[in-house]
């Protein structure tokens, strides 16, 4: 079952499940309306925190359990995966970034990079790194392979975020499992919990709190996704780079990821210029060895 409806979801997502009923936000907004003002009158710690986290994934791990039905299951296993994967905003702002190459508007490129930058990074780096992106890409001098650099590492980790770590949870966890993660994730990128006004003497603590769980819950994934960018890749220039960071802590899933990925693409001698082309490329690449290990895992009844 975890086979077809993954298979399901992706061949459908990128054509029929860009309308806001088919996005997490609908929902997770919904249910923070209700239960946050519940929220704030609890004393503020890491318990009652993680219970505002856990609820939609326990309340629906309770009402499976309980209706104990294949048909049910897989049917709200397709809608619960549809609903979480994927990026519909950075799908529009990349398509429309290769209009801008197309059109060869430096100036358009500019702009809608930042955009993707901002649709991926949620700490306070980002304004920086925004930064970063238009002095390299405005510089009188300006080599495009800086930007198009850049611009690699950023699809590469809106990949991961959005659609490897989902489906990654949705495989080993089941439906609570993505449902936990993407609630994770919408509290950090849409800073549902800091908007609030109730919870204003405790924002900072909440907001440092869940951007460290949400940098909990890359580690695995991270590991496991950019060992996949060996194997479709150059696995010898890659593993040295992987195994300097895959046990150091003090670097970012972020960094081991987008540091491995172009270590694990170098074999191909790519121009600069093409750089976040061949990343695209080396994801598909991944995702693809991704199917054909759940297929095996699938086949020997590892999982169902």
């Amino acid at each position: 079952m975890t086979l077809i409806v993954l298979l399901l979801v992706l061949i459908t997502e990128r054509v029929g499940l860009q309308a806001s009923h088919w996005q997490v936000q609908t929902y997770l907004n919904y249910y923070i309306s209700i239960a946050l003002p519940k929220f704030s009158q609890v004393k503020a710690s890491k318990i009652s925190l993680l219970l505002f986290i856990s609820v939609p994934a326990v309340v629906l791990y309770l009402v499976l359990h309980l209706l104990n039905n294949g048909l049910i299951s897989f049917v709200v296993s397709l809608f619960i995966l549809a609903i979480c994967i994927g990026n519909p905003e950075s799908r529009s702002l990349y398509r429309q970034y290769l209009n801008a190459v197309s059109r060869d508007d430096k100036e358009a490129q500019v702009i809608l990079h930042s955009k993707l930058a901002q649709t991926s990074l949620t700490d306070d780096t980002l304004d920086a790194e925004i930064d970063d992106i238009e002095e390299k890409t405005t510089s009188d001098n300006e080599d495009s392979s800086a930007v198009q650099e850049t611009l690699g590492e950023t699809l590469i980790w809106i990949n991961f975020r959005y659609y490897a770590v989902p489906i990654f949870y949705f495989v080993l966890l089941g439906t609570p499992g993505v449902v936990l993660y993407s609630t994770l994730l919408y509290l950090v990128e849409f800073k549902g919990i800091k908007q609030s006004e109730e919870l204003e003497n405790c924002e900072a603590h909440n907001e440092k709190e869940l951007k460290l769980w949400l940098e909990w819950s890359y580690w695995l994934p991270s590991r496991l996704v950019s060992l996949g960018f060996m194997v479709v890749g150059n696995f010898t220039n890659g593993l040295e780079t992987w195994l300097k960071y895959a046990v150091n802590f003090s670097k970012s899933s972020k960094e081991m990821l987008c540091q491995v990925a172009l270590e694990s693409e170098k074999y191909t001698a790519f121009a600069n210029d093409n750089n976040a082309e061949h990343m695209v490329k080396l994801t598909k690449r991944n995702m693809g060895l991704f199917i054909v290990v759940v297929a095996l895992l699938t086949l020997y009844g590892q999982i169902i």
